[in-house]
């Protein structure tokens, strides 16, 4: 199996771990669960069976530490040559042991794993006449534990280096079959596992899970107490599929079967798998405390993995997001001096790597070469798994950011080129997001748009949301111009029907001008009865031509009426095209005061644009439903300030309508006194509450008032003399519609405003 699944998969099993290549492929973390082929050790055992070796006699427990510890050498991630002859030093004592003892099981055995040694040191030819040979002589002499041992391990192999994936199913199969005619329940099901994990790799995720819970079944029904490998394939399954709660829940019960158990040998893996579904649901906290974990566990190995690589990038990453880059960079620097690379995936990660962090040291040159180095390796391994997308991901958001947008285009095309169903749903989310933003800038509106739909439908089927939040600026921009072309395209066929009319209406007086020329001509009794006969006609030519004006009048209020609506939909589009474009500058901002300050002004755009999108969306196009105004700038402002699960909102309005030129400066006066609240009222996320009433007075007037139950104002602070933008808009605003402001403090901050139906302009007061 590929590493970079193998990193997400974990401990496929214990006992295989491979991490080679040829020229089709590399091939990553591999484990098998197979007592007989030999339990998955780490350095810590490796330790013990050198002490055990020292110790032991000329017996089959001494050939049983030779092949263990010569499995450890072959399989140890890598082709460094050193690990591969000591692997090759201890099978040959093991087979020189055995030969003396004439223990024909464990000559097959080790013949077994000379088999994979062949092929390890690329002997592919000669590795597999051993191969042939060796089932030959198992069905000769009878020994069906050891053909089905060597038929699983050739599969594993095979699968490594050849994605003829229906070779290795077969030799899977057939090793299930050996293991059942021995009654070996729990080898069968590990064979029918390793058949899940083939279709696992090769992207038909269904299937893989379909037969990895018939293979969790199975091992429940022979009460086989090792189920944290089926569960972590099962949480790598549901986290490409999207499904993140099914995919944390089989996460923690792996890491809870691997605790009553106590085989911790792949809790790295296990720790990393469920650190990135932490991360994906959006708790980066937990994702980032059990990658400390996984890198603490691989640290202790020290043996060179993919795995060990691509979390050390991943605490990188946290180390930049909190200004620590130099750390970052050492953390990198230190781990590869401590335990250097020896694959091309693994080589490809460390750049990885090093990009992230000379771009956060705006050592841009320098993180660009890393980028396109890391894209190499994968490139020269053929490398269509996740990682690779990530690479091409990461460097399209680097030349994003640099404003190389057809280079950002690019590479993120390229990202998505990649096998979808190998990679996270929440990735291709993203990518489809940034190819939306680079799109937008561009003007390629209708391109924008599908990758918006694309990211949109991808996150409601993660997180089944029913409505998204966020509006698609170029959506808007795009219908919009649509809707001008419509409205140019109406406006010319009125002016070209009322120019026709002109026309007719000429002609027609022409015609009746002859006629009356030609009747007087013909006498005057003839022409008397003639010209009555054409005044009749007239008149009712003149009625018809009155009752089509009529019906043109009526058709023109009513297109009157629906541009007046079409005016205030364009006005609410154009100012969340602000929203969008503001969102788009903040992308290239990185101070926070602007970014507060631009988050700001978007949410007073949308309290004007909720304005224009109240009036065309009702029958009425001069009031304003006040009760459902207010509610709705509630609950956009604490969804922008993402405080929905600490600060409630109460509100208490009457059921009001009030005229634009009034909703508008209140709606922005509720905007400002709610944002202070938001922002100064509740530090550290401490919960709270803020309230507002809207109700109708005795004397035509109204009544608003917004509190807060938050901390109130720091000491000496005096509102009335106070110039923040916030609190001189709520002043001025308050004046503009001729309203009494007080302001004061009492267990939080009390804003009330007092005014009447008739707009008093510069007539109104504020009290502090």
């Amino acid at each position: 199996m590929k590493e970079l699944i193998g990193s997400a998969v974990g401990s496929i099993g214990k006992g295989f771990v491979a991490e080679k290549k040829n020229v089709l492929t590399i091939s990553f973390v591999l484990f098998c669960t197979l007592n007989t082929i030999g339990q998955n050790i780490n350095r810590q055992q490796v330790n013990r069976l050198l002490i055990q070796l020292q110790k032991s006699r000329a017996d089959e427990s001494r050939i049983h530490s030779l092949v263990e510890l010569g499995k450890f050498h072959i399989y140890k991630p890598g082709e460094t040559k050193i690990d591969l002859d000591s692997g090759l030093t201890y099978l040959h004592q093991a087979k020189k042991l055995s030969d003396s003892l004439h223990l024909v099981r464990w000559q097959h055995e080790v013949e077994s794993m000379l088999v994979i040694a062949d092929m390890e040191g690329k002997n592919h030819e000669l590795g597999q006449l051993r191969f042939r040979r060796l089932l030959d002589e198992c069905q000769r002499t009878g020994d069906k534990r050891t053909e089905a041992v060597a038929r699983f391990r050739n599969a594993i192999w095979l699968r490594n280096v050849d994605k003829e994936y229906s070779h290795v199913i077969s030799q899977f199969v057939q090793a299930a079959t050996l293991y059942r005619s021995l009654n070996d329940q729990k080898n069968e099901i590990l064979a029918l596992k390793e058949i899940a994990v083939t279709y696992l790799i090769q992207g038909d995720n269904d299937i893989a899970e379909a037969q990895l819970l018939d293979v969790l079944k199975r091992y429940k029904a022979i009460n086989y107490p090792k189920l944290h490998d089926i569960y972590n394939l099962l949480a790598v399954v549901a986290r490409l599929n999207g499904e993140l709660n099914k995919g944390l829940l089989y996460s923690l019960l792996c890491i809870d079967n691997m605790s009553e158990t106590g085989d911790t040998t792949s809790a790295a893996t296990y720790y990393g798998d469920l650190a990135k579904i932490y991360i994906e649901i959006g708790n980066y906290g937990k994702g980032m405390e059990w990658y400390r974990k996984s890198l603490t566990k691989w640290r202790q190995e020290r043996q060179p993995n993919y795995a060990l690589y691509n979390t050390a990038g991943v605490i990188s990453q946290d180390l930049i997001a909190h200004h620590k880059p130099q750390e970052a960079l050492r953390l990198i620097n230190t781990l590869v001096n401590e335990i250097p690379t020896n694959t091309m995936i693994q080589k490809g990660c460390v750049a990885q790597n090093l990009a992230y962090c000379y771009e956060a040291l705006y050592n841009y040159p320098l993180a660009e070469k890393y980028y396109l180095e890391a894209i190499s390796w994968y490139n020269r391994n053929k490398l269509d798994s996740e990682k690779a997308q990530k690479a091409h991901q990461d460097i399209g958001s680097f030349y994003f950011k640099q404003k190389r947008l057809t280079k950002a285009s690019y590479h993120l095309e390229k990202a998505l080129s990649i096998l979808p169903q190998k990679n996270a749903l929440l990735t291709v989310r993203n990518i489809h997001y940034m190819l939306f933003k680079i799109d937008s800038i561009q003007g390629n509106y209708l391109s924008a748009i599908g990758h918006f739909r694309q990211h949109k439908a991808i996150n409601d089927s993660l997180f089944n949301e029913t409505k998204s939040k966020q509006i698609a600026g170029l959506q808007i921009q795009y219908d919009t111009r649509q809707k001008e072309q419509n409205i140019e395209l109406l406006t010319k066929q009125s002016k070209l029907q009322q120019s026709e009319l002109k026309r007719g209406q000429s002609t027609r007086n022409g015609i009746i001008a002859a006629s009356l020329l030609l009747a007087g001509l013909l006498g005057v009794s003839y022409n008397q009865f003639r010209l009555k006969k054409r005044s009749n006609q007239l008149l009712q030519t003149q009625q018809i031509e009155i009752n089509q004006k009529n019906q043109s009048l009526s058709q023109l209020l009513e297109e009157k009426e629906w541009m007046l609506k079409e005016i205030h939909h364009r006005v609410k589009n154009n100012l969340q095209v602000i929203t969008s474009l503001l969102n788009s500058q903040s992308s290239f901002l990185h101070d926070s005061t602007a970014l507060a300050a631009i988050r700001e002004s978007q949410n007073r755009v949308h309290a004007m644009a909720l304005i224009h999108q109240k009036l065309y969306q009702s029958d009425n196009l001069a009031l304003i439903d006040m009760q459902q105004y207010i509610c709705d700038i509630l609950d956009h402002l604490i969804d922008s300030f993402n405080r929905q699960h600490s600060v409630q909102k109460q509100v208490s309005i009457s059921t009001i309508q009030l005229d634009v030129t009034l909703a508008t400066p209140l709606g922005l006066i509720i905007n400002e006194a709610v944002t202070n609240s938001l922002k100064y009222a509740f530090p550290e996320n401490r919960p709270g509450t803020i309230s507002v009433s809207f109700r109708s007075l005795e004397n035509q007037g109204y009544l608003l008032t917004i509190t807060d139950d938050g901390i109130g104002w720091p000491t000496g602070f005096n509102a009335k003399q106070n110039k923040t933008l916030g609190l001189s808009m709520i002043r001025g605003l308050s004046r503009q519609i001729g309203g009494r402001l007080a302001i004061s403090q009492h267990e939080g901050v009390h804003i009330s405003l007092e005014f009447s139906q008739t707009k008093k302009v510069s007539s109104g007061r504020d009290v502090a």
